[in-house]
């Protein structure tokens, strides 16, 4: 990991702005708004309420609220811009979003911008480790139940688009006897343990929270995407990592790495957000990088400047003004 020297500027300029009496689209409002992240039960939560404590300690002034969403979600919300004026997503959400594809055919997000790629958030198709089902394959055929995450969220999309790459759709599901409901983490978990439900899909950087909290009292096994889907979802162009790989050991009885496919969880901001507090809150981030690595190891171990800057689609145009003279100032951004 690099340690970037920084300027140490702006910060009573902040002081300042963070004064003001400014409503819709003012200083104030910027420091006092709500952080969309993910279900409690996710990797997200935890990592959002770090961040913004990191935050709050760093920036005077500030009051900054974490709530529960989801990745499409979280999006549509932070462009609207009305509370959540920061979240978490997926980096290859926002290139739809920004593009006017996929979940966002048509409907182009023009008003969110990045302030950091992150790390990298693995899939997790789970069942009990009591489970009689090997792959995913074999579940699908037995008629097995499945709560892929939230309706039209990254998990859901992710299941269908797995399903797909291996030949199946609902519909298929459906007809083998099976079902494919749509819920939090949270309550599927809790299906899951009970029994009445076979199988969630949910990301994790590697495991997820929740699943690893249920995997003390009843072990949880992931399942494997094949090789030949993996390199579907790849020749699709969805933006997935079809390189990385869930370890052994993330949950209690997995023994062996399980293939998977990947996508970089980042940080997303209201392109209105006043320069210089993006500014600091990227300062903010980055000056703590420590702290990410001590709390969130799972994750913080992957932060990076370069891949902060540089894992965003074109960074140039889609990271905040704020956040690029950051960047710019610790040498990341190419001249």
């Amino acid at each position: 990991m690099k340690k970037w020297g920084v300027a140490l500027g702006a910060a009573m300029m902040l002081v300042a702005a963070g004064c003001g009496e400014e409503s819709a689209g003012g200083d104030d409002r910027d420091l006092r708004h709500s952080h969309i992240s993910g279900p409690t039960a996710s990797g997200w939560y935890p990592l959002s309420t770090l961040l913004t404590d990191v935050w709050m300690d760093e920036l005077d002034g500030s009051n900054i609220t974490v709530v529960e969403g989801g990745a499409i979600g979280n999006i549509r919300e932070v462009n609207a811009g009305t509370d959540m004026l920061t979240g978490m997503a997926f980096a290859s959400d926002f290139a739809d979003a920004v593009a006017g594809r996929g979940s966002f055919d048509g409907e182009p997000q023009e008003d969110i911008m990045g302030i950091a790629v992150l790390y990298p958030t693995l899939w997790n198709f789970a069942v009990l480790d009591s489970s009689p089902y090997q792959t995913i394959e074999e579940a699908i055929e037995a008629g097995a139940d499945i709560i892929p995450g939230q309706a039209n969220d990254a998990s859901s999309q992710t299941a269908h688009r797995v399903f797909e790459a291996m030949g199946y759709s609902i519909e298929d599901i459906e007809a083998n006897g099976g079902s494919v409901t749509y819920n939090g983490y949270g309550d599927a978990n809790n299906q899951l343990r009970d029994g009445t439900i076979d199988m969630v899909v949910q990301g994790g950087s590697p495991f997820v929270t929740g699943l690893s909290e249920l995997d003390t009292q009843n072990p949880i096994r992931p399942l494997p995407i094949t090789e030949e889907a993996l390199q579907v979802l790849d020749e699709a162009g969805y933006g997935y990592n079809i390189e990385m790989s869930i370890p052994a050991g993330s949950y209690n009885n997995q023994e062996e790495d399980v293939p998977t496919v990947a996508t970089d969880a980042m940080i997303i901001v209201n392109k209105d957000m006043n320069e210089d507090t993006v500014y600091e809150l990227t300062k903010a981030l980055w000056d703590n990088l420590n702290r990410f690595q001590e709390e969130q190891p799972n994750r913080g171990n992957y932060f990076d400047p370069e891949l902060g800057y540089h894992g965003l689609v074109d960074p140039d145009v889609n990271m905040h003004p704020g956040a690029k003279r950051y960047y710019e100032e610790i040498g990341v951004v190419d001249e």
